[in-house]
């Protein structure tokens, strides 16, 4: 089930949930350039007794573009979202890109989040420079330029995903056939790989401004708080096969938030979360 909760200041959030509607609420934020649409499935939230709920970051799916956003803002939106939905407490899930935002949440929430789950998760590489060997390679000479002109950083990044998603809408983007052998068994899934392809083309759609951003947050700027600061409990979920983020980023953080759970998983790879559901989200529950 899809929704749209309007915000205070006008904007569109959108949302979508799985799983059992009396469940321990869990909510989870998508990877970078994935809306709800490329969900786990209905399945495993049920077998674990959770109400899944996945929240399209701004930009992406059914939600607004908020320009200028900092990592920081997004906690304010959770937060009213959860209120609209009569939810006090809860758990957090970011999958990759939405890892950073799961964080925030641990870190600007505390006396509502329960738990904190953090799957195949960047490190704040901007933050922390002895981490920013886990950015991709491309990516490490626009880092070195944000330090002198971020605008421009900016700019270049909306080119990028300009360019990216019209050899999307093109059908030349293949990125889901590569990567470790359990990404691709993963990706293999019929289903799994519709919900994939609807959430990239539902990106196409929306165009590369939200896209854009989110990277520019993971990469160029600064989280506004420390992962030690962070109170909350935190399970850690990580393959130790991800091509995607290095096993060290997972780490790195088990060295420094101070109420964790390291969950390495022999074989898995960066798309973990579908191939581990119920076990992530069992975490999760209280």
């Amino acid at each position: 089930m899809a929704g749209v909760f309007q915000l205070s200041d006008g904007r569109a959030l959108g949302y979508s949930e799985l799983g059992n509607r009396d469940g321990a609420p869990i909510l989870g934020f998508m990877g970078t350039s994935l809306s709800w649409l490329a969900h786990p499935g209905e399945e495993a939230p049920k077998a674990a007794g959770v109400r899944l709920i996945l929240v399209d970051r701004p930009g992406y799916g059914l939600s607004d573009l908020q320009p200028q956003r900092t990592l920081l803002d997004w906690p304010r939106d959770v937060a009213a979202l959860a209120d609209g939905l009569s939810i006090e407490h809860f758990a957090v899930l970011g999958m990759s890109g939405g890892g950073p935002h799961a964080a925030a949440c641990g870190y600007g929430l505390p006396d509502r989040v329960t738990t904190l789950g953090l799957v195949s998760s960047p490190a704040p590489v901007w933050d922390r420079p002895e981490l920013r060997f886990s950015a991709p390679s491309h990516r490490r000479p626009l880092m070195e330029l944000a330090e002198d002109d971020p605008a421009l950083v900016a700019r270049r990044l909306l080119e990028d995903c300009r360019a990216e998603l019209e050899e999307i809408a093109r059908g030349s983007n293949n990125a889901e056939g590569s990567g470790p052998a359990a990404d691709q068994a993963v990706m293999a899934d019929p289903e799994i790989r519709a919900r994939f392809e609807a959430a990239k083309l539902e990106t196409v759609a929306r165009g590369p401004e939200g896209y854009a951003h989110d990277l520019f947050l993971l990469y160029v700027a600064p989280w506004g708080f420390r992962p030690e600061e962070i109170r909350v409990t935190t399970h850690i979920w990580q393959g130790d096969a991800d091509e995607a983020v290095s096993p060290r980023v997972a780490k790195f953080f088990a060295e420094t938030i101070p109420d964790n759970r390291l969950h390495m998983v022999p074989g898995a790879g960066h798309l973990l979360l579908w191939s581990h559901t119920e076990d992530v989200l069992r975490s999760l529950a209280p």
